[in-house]
């Protein structure tokens, strides 16, 4: 049988299709990638409670520029987020603040989708780009964290700005164009957050060194001037860097298991988790979760071993970040403090699932699948890891308001568990409230019954009491047994997803734990007339 073969034409212009075809193919990709988002983003904006850290960019925004540096510089963050919000807030567009910010950290997702893609990946191989697009797009840890009201997502965008900006640095370091973008990325980076702009800075740093030619000298006067413009600029909030890092210093974080190692391990443990499967699980979904740890380990490593032009750096930026973080925060808050690392850690995921054939190829399908099921999961917004994300304080402030007055109410507040913040800003502003953190503070509260004409208590804690010597449940139990009026609320129940990560801190402590049903109670004490 005869072949026929195309006409020579036709053979010529095979090639010439196929790489016209290519960029078309990167955009629709993309396009696609990207109204995904923003139809999972958009949505429901106001799922969840607004959390301690929200408030907290609530009030801070709605003052004027100069109160806002002014409120910040007291506090442990730069003031770039934070007035970027404030001018963001007042267009003329939507009437609640904390949707508007909720939408703000999207857009800024939104921003690092489209730069990743466009710069990170401009010469990746198809199918490892596409992968990272299935990662990304379904990451339930950046759905979480991504819609926040906090500075966590132009956190992400400046730093994938700023790597990009020092590897282009390392191929022209002649180039003053290059150098600016550098300088000026690394220094709105930590403009916007010392952490991520400390950690950002140190990994470029190593990769210029490890990355520059003997043979030529000027990249030496070029990075050492190039760091001292950093310094320049950065020069108006170097004394208040200086403050937070003694801040940092001395700052006691609350450990969640028996010693410092094991409390390193969960922490380590939880961010991978965080990073790879979320923060929204159902209990089903938690033991297939657990035996697929390993693997993805497997695979995020073999990835960022073949990514040898930033795997140093990348492993040097986030041990800094670790280690400023792991002193701050405890372990549910780490994936939220590390976010800016994502893009790093999900390329190098799909680094290994392309790198590792068909085998990688399933463990990918399945990760997309418990994704897919962790983003369901999150919607439903009843198995969110960290409690913190979930707590109702409107509710739990309207309950105090609808049942009390002003002149003879206090409201005591276990400042160790519950953020104190939140629940002011919900509540009146005339009522009194006492933030109780210490033994001292407790007995500073129950005194001022005696002396004033308070005839109404609200007690606001977490069942679990880590007060020093349980002085919070003695004083709950005093005031039970002087003020016979009483009665209690529970709030947040757990969800056995909940429970059983419970049960397994308790056997880190070491200590036997009575099962909980519930997060926080809300008491509430009448005088006896």
């Amino acid at each position: 049988m005869e072949t026929r073969l195309p006409p020579p034409s036709t053979l010529a212009d095979l090639p010439v299709t196929r790489s016209l075809a290519e960029p078309r193919y990167r955009t629709y990709t993309l396009l696609l990638a990207v109204l995904l988002q923003c139809g999972l983003y958009g949505i429901n904006l106001n799922l969840l409670p607004m959390w301690g850290d929200e408030a907290f960019t609530l009030v801070t925004v709605t003052q004027t520029p100069a109160q806002i540096i002014a409120t910040v510089r007291d506090d442990i963050h730069p003031p770039l987020y934070f007035l970027l919000a404030h001018w963001w807030i007042h267009l003329p567009f939507g009437s609640n603040t904390l949707l508007q910010l909720r939408a703000l950290s999207v857009i800024f997702v939104i921003l690092t989708t489209v730069f990743v893609d466009r710069r990170w990946l401009r010469a990746a191989p198809r199918n490892l780009r596409n992968w990272f697009l299935l990662f990304w797009a379904a990451s339930p840890c950046l759905l979480l964290l991504g819609r926040m009201a906090r500075s966590y997502s132009l956190q992400m965008l400046l730093a994938a700005i700023a790597m990009w900006c020092a590897l282009e640095f390392t191929e022209n370091p002649v180039s003053w164009e290059k150098t600016a973008a550098l300088i000026g990325s690394l220094a709105a980076l930590l403009y916007t957050h010392y952490l991520a702009g400390i950690a950002v800075w140190a990994g470029a740093n190593l990769l210029i060194l490890l990355r520059r030619s003997r043979s030529n000298r000027s990249i030496n006067k070029v990075w050492l001037f190039s760091n001292v413009l950093v310094v320049l600029l950065y020069l108006p909030w170097l004394i208040t860097l200086a403050g937070a890092l003694r801040q940092w210093e001395h700052h006691q974080v609350h450990s969640l298991t028996a010693s410092i190692w094991t409390e390193q391990v969960v922490k380590v443990a939880y961010c991978f988790y965080s990073f790879t499967f979320g923060e929204s699980i159902p209990f089903w979904l938690l033991p297939l979760t657990l035996l697929l740890a390993l693997p993805c380990l497997w695979l995020l490593i073999s990835g960022a071993r073949s990514r040898t032009e930033w795997l140093w750096p990348g492993i040097f930026a986030a041990a800094v970040a670790y280690l400023g973080a792991t002193r701050w925060v405890t372990a549910p808050f780490m994936g939220a403090r590390l976010l800016f690392l994502l893009p790093l850690f999900l390329l190098a995921l799909a680094s290994g699932v392309t790198a590792k054939g068909r085998v990688g190829f399933t463990f990918g399908v399945v990760l997309i699948a418990t994704n897919l099921v962790g983003i369901r999961a999150y919607f439903q917004a009843n198995d969110i890891l960290n409690l913190a994300y979930l707590t109702p304080y409107q509710r739990i402030a309207e309950q105090i308001e609808r049942h009390s007055r002003a002149g003879d109410t206090v409201v005591w507040v276990d400042g160790l568990n519950f953020d104190e913040e939140t629940l002011v800003y919900y509540l009146p502003k005339n009522l009194r409230i006492r933030e109780l953190s210490s033994r001292e503070s407790v007995e500073a509260a129950r005194k001022e019954l005696h002396s004033s004409v308070i005839n109404h208590v609200w007690f606001v804690r977490s069942v679990h009491d880590i007060s020093a010597g349980h002085a919070f449940e003695q004083a709950e139990s005093q005031m039970m047994e002087s003020w016979a009026k009483h009665a209690v609320t529970y709030y947040l129940e757990l969800s056995p997803t909940h429970r059983a990560i419970l049960r397994a801190l308790a056997l880190l402590r070491r200590h036997e734990s009575q099962p909980r049903q519930y997060m926080y109670e809300v008491s509430e004490f009448r005088r006896p007339e």
